[in-house]
């Protein structure tokens, strides 16, 4: 309300990802956790590993224990490095500014701040937007559940990765989706 008496209009909201953000913050912040307790059982094997009375009782050579130490400390961060990449492309939140005529695209972040990125709207009209549907659905391999989880990737001209668009998200305004061809 604020800003519309001041005469600064509010950016449009085209898309939020909703109860689903919740779930890749959490799941982010377990890959941190995880890497960080992995990186301590690295330390730990390279330290201890042949020390206990079922190895032998004997310190592991150098090699052997810097193998093992490494490789999990490797697998930890490897899963903590892969979050934090899928996170940088979840689109957290759309928002469309028709005065400054640009998208912001907020993204999640480091400890599930977001981040935004802003692409100039004549950026988007002018470059080609792919969007590509993609069913989220596993094929029954074996009698277990289904997963359905509908998504979207989407490349803006500019950016390396694409960004995934959860379709269990909220889409506020389809129009300027469909006319910024992001559906």
């Amino acid at each position: 309300m604020e800003a519309s008496k001041a005469g600064v209009e509010a950016p449009l909201l085209l898309y939020r990802a909703g109860r689903q953000l919740l779930k890749v913050r959490l799941l982010l912040l377990m890959a941190l956790a995880c890497g960080v307790l992995a990186v301590w059982a690295g330390v730990h094997l390279f330290r201890t590993y042949g020390l206990s009375p079922g190895d032998g009782g004997v310190l592991a050579p150098l090699p052997v224990r810097l193998a093992w130490g490494l490789g999990v400390a490797f697998l930890g961060l490897a899963f903590a490095g892969g979050m934090q990449l899928y996170a940088r492309c979840y689109v957290a939140r759309l928002e469309v500014d028709e005065k400054r005529e640009a998208l912001h695209v907020y993204t999640v972040g480091w400890l599930g701040a977001l981040r935004q990125e802003r692409y100039p709207l004549e950026a988007l009209r002018l470059r080609s937007v792919r969007s590509r549907r993609h069913s989220g659905r596993t094929p029954p391999l074996w009698r277990g559940p289904v997963v359905d989880a509908p998504w979207r990737s989407l490349r803006l001209p500019g950016r390396r990765l694409p960004l995934i668009l959860d379709e269990q998200g909220e889409v506020h305004h389809p129009g300027w989706l469909r006319r910024l061809r992001l559906l």
